[in-house]
């Protein structure tokens, strides 16, 4: 066992089982920090593989790792073995098989220096051998930035669950009594218990972790859930949960027991299928046990299928859960609907089937589930006019002929502007069937001042009657157009504070023009209207939060008072804090903003704006626009890129530059029928003068997830043939997304860092 010679500032406890394939790119993670002052104490939990042997090397050739050697103890207990063997004033945690950006642990100490507070969170991220995305459980508590609050004001943290995400101050763990229960699941207890027990904690919006969903091999304990000890501790940690809150944190109480339930219940009835009949006996008493602590209010904001699925388990029927569970897997957890007088039922299994006993009043939508929702998922400029696409419905519920909707626009003050060509709603395919689609068309000409203006619908009829605020998904993945100028302001559609809508304002100070790549530097051109400043610079902040600035030159002022100013940026300065040794793809931004007098604010982008794309050492540095029309230098793996797409019957078309390399290379599309091995697709790629054309066909991906049993509605990723990494969509592109009408075969996707997807629409059968 290697010794460290001096106490570290951070000790990071790590516990390890058998995980020799991530094990050395998770070490090499931690050993490549920008913050330097730590110690890694790692927990070896009686591996059997190879991977007590990478531990031993890391620690023989970098004094800063240990190794403690132990029986099978469980990842909780291996956890405090490590914290037992800490010595730093601050405590993280990460998985073996996880990975932490380079940058990570100088953010989160650099934040609690600042802060004072007992621990500081980060946001996570979602990764497999393919695509980054954003992790859905972290995309709540971490959409924007917060330092020095609790969960007593910020009520989502309670369903802030990980322990990896996070840096501790030693003396507040052990002041506050914490430690790691023997048992799965162990770290939601840990973290909400942190939350309840801290003055104030930091919240960070930044990504400082990286979470292996594993695409092959052995699966982890979030997915091996069908296991009886697996199912018994799950159940065992969140009573320990509802037994904390109710004691001391009935504001949380809710929201910690209806997020638990949404997910925890379902496990419990699906796990029916897979095991034996005698042990049924066991599931139904962990199902007791769990719905003991769950108030019918929380029940009545659940669809009738999950009702359902509690009333199964409270009747201990075996029979009725397996077959709701086949008609899960067929049809989802929806079901055809039957009108009374007294309201809507669904016609689920087990629907006025005396023998089954269930109450009518388990099928019925209640009025605390029917609430509407409305959600922009698209929006680009049609000439002067914004071109808005919502979706929008209430849960199952169809829309009855009858249904009206009136649309319009709503400033801060009140005021309220219609918004006119209204399309019908139409019912789109892919498995959303309690979803119709609005396409709206806004004249921002109508709208005065230098405002946000919220989109805002009202629905009506004999079983709805609602006026909703349009929000967006939150998750990433929409796609708004920039600024464009109207007259003498500039309008901008997009995300608002709480929801959609349209953006004026007057002609900005300041803003950018275009940029050039002059192959080892990035020229920036923009204006300042008016007066300039006497001294001005942008600044250019990485995930680190390490800040650079650049001076900008300022030209003369001309006779419509626009002053020009330009800089250049070496290429090289922003690849070496981009962080792009990851072993994922993603995009990592730098964000650029503009100094003046000791203030800071975002740069429009001129709406005529022209972007420029750098490569270098076979990375690619784009200097482009954020999705809220701001600048942003980004920096990306060099990867083949589509500029346009069409549909071909059901074949589709994607065309991109650099022919010859993608010809060679080939593609393919990638899905996972199994854990253990995925199912590839080669595609046709021919190169026409420089440009490749990549031909998708639909049908044949259809035929071939058949004869491989792959899930129907699998999402496909688009690969180059050689190393199986994504192929991406320019941004000009993805704004504008061709998408299939409702009778064509797939749906395009893009992920986080841009990367292609295809999912295949359900297979409908026609009658001959």
């Amino acid at each position: 066992m290697a010794e460290s010679a001096s106490q570290a500032a951070l000790s990071i406890v790590i516990p390890f089982h058998n995980v020799e394939p991530y094990f050395q790119t998770c070490l090499e993670s931690l050993r490549t920090q920008t913050f330097s002052d730590f110690e890694v104490v790692m927990v070896d939990d009686a591996s059997t593989d190879g991977s007590a042997e990478i531990a031993d090397r890391f620690a023989s050739r970098d004094p800063r790792f240990r190794v403690v050697h132990s029986t099978k103890v469980g990842v909780g207990v291996a956890r405090n073995i490590g914290v037992e063997n800490s010595r730093g004033d601050l405590l993280a945690f990460v998985d073996a098989d996880d990975y932490v950006p380079e940058y990570a642990y100088q953010l989160m100490t650099d934040t609690l220096a600042r802060s004072g507070s007992d621990f500081v969170a980060g946001n996570a991220r979602r990764f497999d051998s393919v695509s980054v995305w954003q992790s859905w459980s972290h995309r709540r508590p971490f959409v924007t930035t917060r330092i020095a609050t609790h969960c007593s004001r910020t009520h989502i943290l309670g369903i802030d669950r990980y322990i990896w995400n996070k840096v501790y101050r030693r003396d507040f763990w052990d002041s506050a009594g914490l430690s790691y229960p023997d048992m799965l699941y162990e770290d939601y207890p840990v973290a909400l218990a942190a939350h309840i027990r801290a003055r104030q904690v930091d919240v960070l919006a930044d990504p400082v972790y990286y979470w292996r969903h594993r695409d092959g091999g052995e699966a982890s304990i979030t997915q091996s859930h069908w296991n009886l000890d697996n199912l018994s501790d799950r159940v065992r940690s969140a009573e320990m949960l509802f037994e904390m809150v109710d004691e001391h944190a009935p504001y949380l109480a809710d929201l910690v027991k209806s997020h638990l339930t949404a997910t925890d219940v379902q496990v419990l009835a699906r796990s029916i299928e897979d095991h034996p009949a005698e042990e049924s006996g066991r599931i139904f008493d962990l199902a007791e046990r769990y719905l003991a602590h769950i108030d019918d209010q929380i029940l009545d904001r659940q669809g009738p299928f999950e009702r359902l699925v509690f009333d199964l388990l409270k009747r201990r029927r075996r029979d009725a859960l397996s077959s709701l569970t086949r008609y899960r897997a067929e049809n989802g957890t929806v079901a055809p609907l039957a009108r009374r007088r007294d309201g809507w039922y669904a016609k689920l299994p087990s629907f006025e089937d005396a023998s089954v006993g269930v109450p009518d009043s388990v099928f019925r939508l209640a009025p605390a589930y029917m609430k509407a929702k409305a959600v922009a998922t698209e929006a680009w400029w049609s000439g002067s006019r914004v071109m808005v696409r919502v979706n929008i419905g209430v849960n199952t519920l169809p829309f009855a002929p009858r249904t009206r909707f009136k649309v319009w626009l709503q400033s801060p003050a009140g005021t309220k502007i219609p918004v006119d060509h209204v399309a019908r709603p139409r019912t789109i395919p892919f498995g959303q069937v309690d979803r119709s689609t609005l396409e709206l068309s806004i004249d921002p000409a109508r709208l005065a001042g230098d405002r946000q203006w919220r989109l805002m619908i009202s629905i009506r009829n004999r079983d709805v009657r609602d006026v909703i605020q349009v929000s967006t998904s939150g998750d990433g993945r929409e796609r708004w157009q920039g600024w464009r100028r109207i007259g003498n302001r500039w309008c901008r559609p997009g995300r608002l504070p709480g929801g959609f809508g349209v953006t004026v304002r007057d002609l900005p100070d300041a803003w950018v023009d275009h940029t050039t790549d002059l192959g080892d530097e990035i020229e920036i051109r923009g204006a300042f209207r008016g007066a300039p400043p006497e001294h001005a610079e942008l600044t250019l902040t990485d995930r680190s939060g390490s800040v650079v600035t650049h001076p900008l030159t300022i030209g003369e002022r001309g006779e419509r008072g626009i002053t020009p100013w330009r800089l250049t940026v070496p290429v090289e300065a922003v690849l070496e804090k981009s962080g792009l040794d990851m072993p994922m793809e993603e995009i990592v931004p730098t964000r650029v903003k503009l100094s003046r007098k000791g203030r800071t604010s975002p740069l429009p982008v001129h709406p005529d704006f022209l972007g420029s794309r750098s490569l270098l050492k076979g990375r690619a540095v784009n200097a482009t626009r954020d999705p809220n029309g701001s600048f942003v230098i980004t920096a990306t793996p060099d990867r083949p890129v589509v500029h346009d797409a069409w549909w071909q019957g059901e074949d589709l078309i994607l065309r991109g530059p650099d022919g010859p390399r993608l010809e060679s290379t080939g593609a393919v599309l990638r899905t996972w029928p199994t854990p253990e091995k995925p199912l590839d697709v080669s595609l046709n790629v021919t190169d026409r003068d420089g440009v490749f054309l990549i031909t998708v066909p639909a049908a044949k991906l259809r035929s071939t997830a058949a004869e491989h049993d792959a899930c129907e509605t699998s999402q496909w990723s688009l690969l180059d043939g050689r190393d199986h990494k994504p192929i991406v969509v320019a941004r000009e592109l993805s704004e504008r997304v061709p998408q299939p009408a409702a009778d064509e075969a797939a749906k395009l996707e893009f992920g986080w860092s841009d990367e292609i997807h295809l999912r295949l629409a359900p297979w409908v059968p026609t009658d001959a």
